[in-house]
């Protein structure tokens, strides 16, 4: 795949810190490449060009939904935990127990739109996802509420791979730029909003089965089930890449997705059992070790499946780089996530502020990123210097955490002086870091592979996502006091910032500069 200044450029126009970034990169490179190349002469669905941006807003309002259930939740983890009595060391499974399913079934939900229809699995995974969402709206207890929270991550899930390759197939590759930028702000706009309309949504005056909380889920489903109900009979059909294949079941790998969503969880359990058990204890011990075993247990089974059956197919990770930008990746959202829960719950729990203030405290951390992503879509030179970017981004990324951690009392003029420039600076830099690991991945393969090297990226964000909950969840028992002690969260922060620093060293000492230019079928070779 020709690697230049321009397509570093279209990649970077579509970063945004929303969940299928990556499938969005790999969309414009596969399309553009495949159409420089006359593969793919134009739209493969003729459609009218407002039935066209109709559905690309459908698809939009599917990717918000799914950014709300992640960014929503850093205000709603708290009441949530208050009103089913969860564990101050499981409070971060409010979280997790949605982005875990969700990471692990991406593969999946690709596999499943390439083998039969990328529009059932749009409909269908929308119209789950709102039913389950007003079922957990009425559930009294923790336990059914983490169950379906988990089923509701698979089911959000679904709506990533499949718009993807609608987008593709309805739009002519000229409008594929244009189409996928929209797409990819939406993802912006819902981290902004997110917060805010659950801090909105705690404003409402109820107890019981009318808790405020309980209304966000049913928000969702008002407005999914429609949606996905109408987009049955709206969304065109469109037959998977491989539909016409016999062995359907087979290639669908369930036995692998299953072995990386079981070790997945199981990680991310040992973590918050050992937080509230002790580390010690049989609850971290054992499943522990059985992740431990399950994950190699998932690369040796997809080593011994052919490629157009394996989930993960073995090959990829031979690709220059491509292994370094996928490691790399588990810091993706965790800078984020650290400090967003931490200080959301501190001012919420131990100052007593409103969720509506607090909402818009952590406001500069979402409208930050998405100017970064405006400012690159117009200069995203940048993006050809990974080193650059990746450095400068995560030196000031640890700088703002220093400030988190000297900022006093974290309130009135000391969020002004240290907090708001901070969360300011610091997120718009590692935008810059996330938007390089985008591009970087993306344009270390080929792009018949950019859609399973995209999925396999929004794995590892999400897991370091989890796995980042779970190791602050402990953290957070270190001394007495919980999160009202702020020692604790000073922990928390300053693992982040060792994360950070780590992970920035092992990137510039492992990352391979450019010899050559990967091209499909080439392996070893990044283009940059």
């Amino acid at each position: 795949m020709p690697v230049s200044t321009d397509t570093s450029t279209s990649a970077a126009v579509v970063q945004t810190d929303s969940a299928p970034n990556a499938l969005i990169e790999s969309g414009i490179t596969n399309a553009e490449d495949n159409f420089s190349h006359g593969v793919r002469a134009g739209a493969e669905i003729k459609l009218s060009q407002r039935k066209k941006w109709g559905l690309l807003a459908l698809f939009s309002l599917s990717l918000i939904i799914d950014q709300w259930c992640l960014a929503a939740f850093y205000i709603l983890t708290s009441p949530i935990s208050d009103s089913m009595s969860v564990p101050f060391a499981q409070q971060s499974w409010v979280i997790t127990s949605y982005t875990v399913t969700f990471a692990a079934t991406l593969l999946f939900w690709g596999r499943v739109s390439d083998l039969y229809s990328p529009a059932p699995v749009f409909s269908y995974g929308l119209v789950f996802l709102g039913a389950l969402n007003l079922i957990i709206s009425f559930l009294p207890e923790r336990y059914s509420f983490f169950i379906l929270r988990a089923f509701s991550g698979i089911a959000g899930s679904s709506s990533v791979p499949s718009s993807f390759r609608l987008i593709v197939a309805i739009f002519e590759p000229h409008e594929l730029h244009r189409a996928f930028t929209i797409y990819g702000v939406s993802g912006a706009l819902a981290n902004c909003t997110g917060n805010l309309i659950a801090g909105a949504i705690m404003l409402i005056p109820s107890e019981g089965q009318g808790e405020p909380w309980r209304w966000f889920f049913r928000l969702l489903a008002a407005i999914v089930l429609p949606v996905g109900a109408g987009s049955v009979f709206w969304i065109p059909k469109r037959s998977g890449e491989d539909a016409g294949v016999q062995d359907k079941r087979a290639r669908l790998d369930l036995f692998g997705c299953a072995l990386m969503m079981t070790a997945i969880i199981l990680l991310i359990l040992s973590l918050t059992l050992g937080a509230s058990n002790g580390w010690a204890s049989p609850g971290f011990i054992a499943p522990f070790i059985i992740s431990l075993i399950l994950f190699p247990s998932f690369f040796l089974w997809e080593s011994r499946l052919p490629t157009t059956h394996a989930l993960l197919p073995p090959s990829i990770w031979r690709y220059r780089n491509f292994a370094i930008w996928i490691v790399f990746g588990l810091l993706g959202y965790t800078w984020w996530s650290v400090n967003f829960l931490a200080f959301i719950e501190y001012w919420m729990d131990v100052v007593g502020e409103s969720p509506m203030i607090v909402s818009l405290r952590v406001l500069p951390q979402g409208v930050a990123p998405a100017a970064v992503a405006i400012v690159l879509s117009v200069w995203g030179g940048l993006m050809n210097w990974p080193r650059i970017a990746i450095s400068g981004g995560c030196v000031l990324g640890v700088a703002a955490y220093v400030m988190f951690i000297f900022s006093h009392s974290h309130v009135g003029e000391d969020f002004w002086r240290y907090l708001f420039p901070s969360m300011t600076f610091g997120s718009a830099a590692m935008m810059v870091v996330f938007t390089a690991t985008n591009v970087g991945t993306m344009v270390s393969v080929p792009s018949h592979v950019g859609g399973v090297a995209g999925a396999t990226l929004q794995v590892s964000y999400q897991l370091g996502a989890a796995v980042s909950f779970a190791v602050q969840a402990g953290l957070f028992t270190v001394n007495d006091g919980g999160i009202s002690n702020f020692d604790n969260i000073s922990a928390s922060l300053y693992f982040e910032m060792g994360f950070v620093a780590l992970w920035m060293i092992m990137f510039l000492v492992l990352y391979r500069s450019e010899n050559k230019v990967v091209k499909d079928g080439e392996t070893g070779e990044d283009g940059r």
